[in-house]
């Protein structure tokens, strides 16, 4: 498969954690979906980082500009 120039990652997530548990290394993962090495590794430090504060009771920040948020609902 030839190299994407931009890819929703997290349309993959659940075929990425199936592999990764079936012992695939980044690169393997990269080749299949056609992405590269660092974006499978910068993605699945993320998703590590992220359940880590999910089971520390962290809540993830909303995306977007807060202040402007708020004007809006008002």
């Amino acid at each position: 498969m030839s190299k994407r120039k931009y890819t929703h990652i997290q349309v993959l997530e659940g075929e990425i954690l199936a592999i990764r548990k079936e012992g695939a290394t980044r690169q393997e993962i990269a080749d299949r979906f056609g992405l590269s090495k660092g974006q499978i590794k910068n993605w699945i430090n993320r998703y590590n980082r992220k359940q880590a504060k999910l089971e520390a009771g962290i809540m993830p920040r909303p995306k977007g500009d807060q202040g402007k948020m708020l004007l809006l609902q008002r």
